[in-house]
């Protein structure tokens, strides 16, 4: 059984497609996986790091917005098909597994033309282009939320006919399990934490958020009064700050004891990060990116009361400071949060998606 996996650009389609392979592996220790990214971002040391070999391939981004590099965007993806075309046929996958991103789009047409069958997985609230423009050759679409159902239309064209509820299935987001294990403990040790202070937990997502790395900066010192900061400042901007009580890391390696440690996250709105929130039970702070499909989640999120969701430009360091500090002090806020954010989604994506994917390889 080979499996090939194509995401990037950031963290976020990354996360699902490692969560998904080591689901498999449980049950088929034997299948190989190759990984299929961009030449920039954060996924070949995601991949490498979890013990899978990694190839870049080229991959137009198509904006939303007028750019000249949309331009060039075409002609980017159809370098991208023909070299996809050739790792498929060294690699010989089974089925290709994507989770979103621009990468995928060219990889994703190319195993349909050669007979390939792919399963795409939609993350966020408002379906992504890339998986829009894979959902004709795809074979199965998986969903993390139940209002994404009726996302994908059941006819595109002339030319997409097969029935919503035979291809788009209700899963679920793939979450890492390893992050079940952490240890506070072990988090005081690794990262320097003392036992007598909160923590509060800054996450950036996979390249970082320039924002969130102004705010601490600003926010900090007032902040470390009272709570100890543990920030992932993104690679290459590692700041650092003669703060008190501040911990920054350019990637926190080690997630699973950060989340143990953290009494409360601060985060973007990726899909990716609120599925760790949702299955761990954290009580969350949201600042959605701007002008993004985040803001969409981030509506979400506050309609089913599952976190305090701000708007970036609205977010001033002092009324941050003094939010905190209220969070911290309502331990039934707390509890509450917790409560509803643990019920946003299914919690078994996991194994239904690696089902999934299975049965499409055996009836290939």
């Amino acid at each position: 059984m080979k499996i090939l996996l194509v995401g990037g650009g950031s963290g976020g389609p990354v996360a699902p497609l490692l969560a998904i392979a080591d689901e498999i592996k449980k049950t088929h220790p034997q299948a190989k996986f190759l990984f299929v990214g961009g030449k920039t971002g954060p996924e070949r040391q995601m991949a490498e790091r979890a013990g899978f070999k990694f190839i870049f391939i080229t991959s137009g981004k198509f904006r939303r917005y007028f750019s000249w590099t949309n331009f060039l965007a075409p002609i980017q993806v159809a370098m991208g098909f023909f070299q996809s075309l050739k790792i498929i046929k060294t690699f010989r996958p089974d089925c290709v597994f994507g989770a979103g991103s621009f990468v995928q789009v060219p990889m994703v047409w190319a195993a349909w033309w050669k007979g390939i069958p792919s399963l795409i997985h939609q993350q966020d609230v408002v379906p992504s282009l890339a998986n829009r423009l894979c959902q004709w050759p795809a074979k199965k679409i998986t969903v993390s939320l139940e209002i994404s159902l009726t996302s994908f239309p059941s006819t595109v064209g002339i030319f997409y006919t097969k029935h919503k509820e035979d291809k788009i299935i209700l899963t679920g987001n793939p979450f890492r399990e390893d992050l079940r294990h952490g240890s506070k403990d072990r988090a005081g040790l690794e990262f320097g934490l003392s036992a007598n202070l909160p923590v509060l937990l800054v996450l950036g997502g996979g390249t970082g958020a320039q924002f969130f790395n102004t705010l601490m900066a600003k926010a900090g010192r007032e902040l470390g009064k009272s709570v100890q900061i543990l920030h992932s400042t993104g690679q290459g901007k590692n700041q650092k700050l003669d703060l008190p009580n501040y911990h920054a890391y350019e990637f926190i390696d080690n997630m699973a004891d950060a989340y143990a440690a953290a009494d409360i996250v601060v985060a973007r709105a990726g899909l990716s990060t609120i599925t760790e929130l949702s299955h761990l039970k954290k009580a969350s702070i949201i600042i959605p990116m701007p002008m993004s499909h985040q803001e969409v989640n981030g509506w979400w999120l506050m309609e089913q009361d599952a976190a305090i969701v701000l708007k970036q430009q609205r977010v001033k360091p002092e009324a941050f400071v003094s939010l905190i500090r209220k969070l911290l002090f309502s331990l039934e806020a707390q509890q509450e949060l917790q409560k509803n954010i643990s019920k946003i989604m299914p919690h078994t994506a996991n194994s239904k998606i690696s089902e999934l994917i299975v049965k499409i390889i055996a009836k290939k």
